[in-house]
């Protein structure tokens, strides 16, 4: 097994556990840990920066469009 393979194996084993963590403070009422709460919204950064420079910023009004056609 690859330095890299155990990397990302590791790397998905962590999210596994914030995503547990996060639906028992969700729905159990568990108190989220801080550095979880950290690691989800640097993931979530993250996450928002790639999908901009792939696809760029939609306008406010163009969005509203969106919205307003799926409810038609």
């Amino acid at each position: 097994m690859s330095t890299e393979a155990a990397s990302a194996d590791s790397v998905t084993d962590s999210e596994h556990a914030d995503t547990a963590a996060v639906l028992r403070a969700a729905f159990a009422g568990a108190p989220l840990d801080s550095e979880i709460a950290r690691r989800v919204d640097e993931r979530a950064a993250r996450i928002t920066e790639e999908v901009r420079r792939a696809h760029g910023v939609i306008d406010d009004e163009t969005f509203q469009a969106l919205l307003a056609d799926d409810e038609s």
